[in-house]
């Protein structure tokens, strides 16, 4: 896998420092903290809160985001990427930065490993596509947003998208002063949602047909370096493809067992994704045997005090759910998979038993077998 030079900055310069950094490399920024990794800064995960991003330390708008080692194969690289929405990732060993590597090399690297399946693009992709003007407020933006509940809107001009709006968007404006760009945060500028959603919309917008092979798609998200494409048929936008699409369907293809996804991990609590995630498979790891294990969906929620995690497992084409809350992120975890492995212990001894009275009934394994 390519690594390249990452952009390192200590955590206690200013956020604005890191805010010209990505609008110059267009990737993220690595922040320190005595010496060693701390988090990450990209135009993504900045804070709608921040009133001044000259006098906000760097530390304060870090997302603290997953790292990559040495050594690690492709299935470990998606994993990692798919834990946020993340540009780039830093390389760590014994806490210092070697470099980074973006997510476009990923998908680069899955490409070149052939690993993406020859299937098409309308196989995957979400559809519909949700849309507004370009001469739309901010306000409409925010609140059409919530209302779909989704976090992406496609921008349009006289009914064709010539961009995309998010959520992170909104947090930031590019400025252009004096012939020279900066990032503006929206705390920072008078009554941001009466401005016009062009004003804040992406406009490297990439577009695939619908009928093309999965894998063009993930060679132009990783030539173009963008995490979407919008999928159009008959001229017409009609869904969207992510690269978190693309590489979870490639991962539940390569990786032997059950795939974890986690989602609504806390920023602070990133760091544990990596072993949340190794904690669960090695819980499932004893009952792969007796039963057909399907994906796992973890879910946090974070409230005032309060951890709350929910699990969705399949289970021989049915779906266990698991729910858990506690004051500390590490003990509901572990009621969470110890309420998951008590579920599946009382389904493998009902399958136990189910066993021993076919064969004490005189039936074959073999009929046991046939019939569940």
């Amino acid at each position: 896998m390519r690594m390249m030079k990452a952009d390192v900055i200590k955590g206690s310069e200013p956020l604005s420092k890191a805010l010209d950094s990505i609008l110059r490399t267009g990737t993220a920024v690595m922040v320190t903290h005595n010496g060693k990794y701390y988090g990450l800064i990209d135009d993504r995960d900045i804070r709608p809160n921040i009133s001044d991003s000259s006098k906000t330390k760097a530390i304060g708008a870090a997302v603290r985001a997953p790292h990559l080692k040495g050594v690690m194969d492709i299935a470990d690289h998606m994993r990692a990427f798919m834990a946020g929405h993340f540009k780039a990732l830093p390389v760590v060993e014994d806490g210092k930065i070697l470099g980074k590597v973006s997510r476009a090399d990923v998908m680069a690297e899955m490409v070149k490993m052939k690993t993406v399946p020859k299937t098409s693009v309308s196989a995957l992709m979400a559809s519909p596509i949700y849309t507004i003007d370009e001469n739309e407020t901010v306000g409409m933006a925010r609140g059409v947003m919530k209302k779909l509940g989704v976090h992406h809107l496609a921008v349009t001009r006289s009914n064709k998208v010539i961009g995309s709006i998010t959520p992170f968007d909104l947090s930031m404006l590019v400025l252009k002063p004096r012939g020279r760009q900066r990032f503006a945060l929206t705390s920072e500028i008078d009554n941001p949602d009466q401005k016009k959603v062009r004003d804040y919309m992406r406009e490297s917008l990439v577009t695939i047909k619908a009928d093309e092979p999965l894998e063009r798609a993930a060679r132009i998200m990783a030539n173009k370096n963008v995490s979407r494409l919008v999928v159009k048929e008959g001229g017409r936008a009609v869904g969207v493809l992510t690269a978190v699409d693309v590489m979870k369907f490639v991962l539940s293809l390569i990786v032997e067992g059950p795939s974890v996804f986690i989602s609504g991990l806390p920023e602070e609590a990133m760091f544990y994704y990596g072993d949340i995630k190794q904690s669960m498979k090695d819980s499932l790891k004893r009952f792969r045997k007796t039963f057909d294990l399907g994906d796992v969906n973890i879910h946090f929620k974070k409230g005032k005090s309060v951890y709350q995690m929910s699990t969705r497992l399949e289970v021989d084409n049915a779906m266990i759910a698991v729910r858990s809350e506690g004051y500390e992120l590490k003990t509901v975890v572990n009621k969470n998979l110890a309420e998951i492995k008590r579920l599946l212990n009382k389904r493998k001894n009902y399958k136990r038993d189910k066993r021993k009275h076919y064969m004490t009934e005189g039936m074959t394994e073999g009929f046991y077998e046939r019939t569940g």
